[in-house]
């Protein structure tokens, strides 16, 4: 029996049908976060009124993208 296995490339990149990535902040002190928001400016403000609320100073962004893999054309 023979196996015959083909190599493909493929790319993976972000899915043109998504918005912008979804962010939010989280309070590296209490653990608290502010709401998953595209827009960037919403955490920040978030930070800036929970530093005002608790004198907390650290924070964490995190981010997230919707991606699709895509083959490369052309390649065998």
């Amino acid at each position: 029996m023979t196996t015959v296995l083909r190599h493909l490339l493929w790319r993976i990149k972000p899915d043109p049908d998504r918005q912008a990535p979804l962010r939010y902040v989280q309070c590296r002190d209490c653990e608290e976060h502010s709401p998953v928001e595209a827009s960037q400016a919403e955490g920040d403000l978030w930070s800036m009124d929970h530093a005002g609320k608790t004198s907390h100073t650290k924070y964490r962004e995190f981010a997230a993208s919707d991606l699709v893999a895509e083959r490369v054309r052309g390649t065998r």
